[in-house]
């Protein structure tokens, strides 16, 4: 058995990723049980989880596991939190939607718990439903701070906007099962319409209009009264009307929602024993967002929508015939040389922005983009990308038709407009390195455009690009 700083004693292996293995502990000084995320010596990331996790020991709230120390250990950086027993979000989502009620309170759990960690300057960046705990304790946040560092994901200015949209996309998850915009820990991605994903009581009947909204304005910044921090969107659903038979307390869980998790949790310990409410966080660092799972799943439709793959049946990727550099608004290039690794299928070569000196492309522009033409005029349903870093902001664009009555893009676009003659049809904020976006109804067009408006943090700047992009029909 291997001891770490004289202190921690490895019991077992609970999981093993890429430069990091999860164990279950003992810290013999305090005689309890511990996680112990052990890194490899020589992880890109060392430094900057250790940095992250010093931090996040700072912040004490109930509803974040805390983190109880972090140091090295023969070249070897570790980070030790509580160990406790209990089930992902992620896994109850999977089984359907909770019902308006426990939503509005799990969400207020973790949006009052992310609003403390803010207020000391941690952030956690890179939530959804896999980082949610259902325990014996209540509501609990995992990988608070760290495991952005772990991504290689930083902090910006507009961190508790980020953290803000997850929440607004968390709660989405929970009323309806889907994610907002693409597939995200194993659910599919919520419908498109119109270029902003439908509102949750579009997808799921009789979630009610005031939650509903919240929803709405913690995604959409641009909305009259957007929701742009944690603590904004906890004050919002405390302040909403509560049924007598809803628990006061905002930490816990209602007595139905216990019911059902008992029967739960009372399953998975029989078939796969307790689960440290930190494994779902530590497990991979990667944790794609399954886009092969939802690229064979039919595209999702709104209510009412229908989606009709064009000649006669066809469906699937379509081939892409060119891949340009758009950058309209700056000096009309950008890496050109390298467009063509986007679309030719090697998971090796990539497409990149040059370096900017900020997330906001220094702001010099208001976006830089590729754009993919596909020939002629077809139906297209989604775009799976696989994307440089994580973190960007990104946009999905479309070519209106030459027949749109609001007229086809220009061939030299307006450096002061440059999205003219193009349909917004999706966006995404903080994307992971996998996306994967469904549009309905389909779209007619013979370009898409990714267009980034927010750049991930690189080595010397913020660059931001695409490894592998693919347009479905």
């Amino acid at each position: 058995m291997e001891r770490l700083a004289g202190r921690y004693d490895l019991d077992s292996e609970v999981a093993r990723g890429r430069g990091r293995t999860l164990w279950r502990g003992r810290d013999i000084i305090l005689d309890r049980q511990v996680g112990v995320l052990l890194l490899d010596a020589g992880h890109p990331h060392s430094e900057s989880v250790r940095r992250a996790a010093q931090r996040a020991s700072a912040v004490e709230h109930p509803g974040l596991l805390r983190v109880i120390d972090t140091a090295e250990d023969d070249g070897r950086v570790f980070v030790v939190t509580r160990w406790l027993a209990g089930s992902a979000l992620s896994e109850q989502l999977a089984l359907g939607p909770l019902d308006a009620d426990e939503a509005r309170e799990v969400v207020a759990s973790v949006s009052s718990a992310l609003a403390a960690a803010a207020a000391e300057g941690v952030h956690h960046l890179v939530l959804d439903p896999r980082d949610v705990l259902l325990t014996d304790h209540g509501v609990v946040v995992v990988g608070i701070g760290v495991r952005a560092a772990l991504e290689g994901v930083r902090v910006n200015e507009d961190a508790e906007e980020v953290d803000a949209w997850r929440i607004g996309a968390l709660l989405y998850a929970a009323l309806t099962a889907k994610w907002p915009g693409y597939s995200c820990a194993g659910l599919l991605g919520a419908p498109v319409v119109g270029g902003r994903v439908a509102r949750p009581r579009q997808v799921r009947a009789g979630v009610p209009s005031d939650i509903d909204e919240v929803a709405w304005r913690a995604l959409h910044p641009d909305v009259a009264e957007p929701l742009d921090s944690p603590k904004a969107i906890a004050a919002a659903l405390h302040a909403l009307a509560q049924p007598e038979s809803r628990a006061p307390e905002p930490e816990r869980l209602s007595g139905a929602v216990w019911r059902w998790l008992g029967l739960l949790l009372v399953l998975t310990l029989f078939s796969v024993g307790a689960v440290l409410v930190a494994w779902q966080f530590w497990q991979s660092s990667e944790r794609p967002d399954d886009p092969a799972g939802s690229a064979t799943t039919s595209p999702q439709t709104s209510p009412g929508a229908t989606s009709t793959p064009d000649d006669g049946g066809e469906s699937g990727p379509l081939p892409i015939r060119r891949a340009t550099a758009f950058d309209p608004s700056g000096d009309n290039t950008e890496n050109d040389s390298d467009t063509a690794l986007a679309i030719d299928g090697d998971l090796t070569t990539e497409w990149t922005t040059v370096t900017y000196a900020s997330r906001n492309l220094g702001g010099l522009k208001p976006g830089v983009g590729l754009e993919l033409a596909i020939g002629r005029e077809r139906s297209v349903v989604g775009v799976e990308l696989r994307l440089v870093g994580r973190g960007s902001d990104l946009q999905v664009w479309a070519a209106r038709p030459t027949t749109d009555p609001k007229g086809a893009p220009p061939a030299t676009p307006d450096p002061t407009d440059p999205l003219s003659g193009y349909r917004k049809l999706a966006s995404v904020r903080g994307a992971s390195d996998l996306v994967s976006l469904r549009f309905s109804p389909p779209v007619t067009t013979d370009r898409v455009l990714i267009w980034f408006t927010a750049l991930p943090a690189s080595d010397d700047g913020y660059q931001g690009g695409v490894i592998e992009a693919q347009v479905l029909s």
